[in-house]
């Protein structure tokens, strides 16, 4: 999990234990994305959006799926809007959500992510 409230990552990480999946690093910034060792096993890269401003957390999104082979971005937004959706895909991202959504949206999107082929 990246980025985000503290707040916001106990909750969603919660929802992730719930749900059985394993939660291998959360933090607020990218750089803590870097302590992580890569693998062949794909990761989930939850990615709150929320509180990035302009399209820096775009271009950072990007940049980090570009070096980590390992990593599937879900991307979590603000607020429904077509400019930050087409930065999010962009960026690399696999799945969207957009506050508020409902908790089965989310384990959905983390499912249909964990279950998709690698990228090509």
């Amino acid at each position: 999990m990246l980025g985000g409230s503290e707040d916001t990552r106990l909750l969603l990480r919660g929802l992730l234990r719930l749900h059985r999946h394993r939660v291998l690093l959360e933090a607020p910034t990218r750089e803590a994305v870097d302590r992580l060792p890569s693998s062949a096993e794909t990761k989930i890269l939850v990615f709150d959006a929320g509180n990035e401003k302009g399209e820096a957390w775009a271009n950072d999104l990007a940049s980090l799926l570009r070096a980590r082979s390992d990593l599937r971005a879900l991307v979590i937004l603000p607020a429904s809007d077509p400019g930050l959706e087409t930065r999010a895909r962009q960026a690399g991202a696999r799945a969207i959500l957009v506050r508020p959504f409902a908790i089965r949206d989310f384990i959905e999107a983390v499912d249909s992510i964990a279950a998709s082929p690698p990228p090509s």
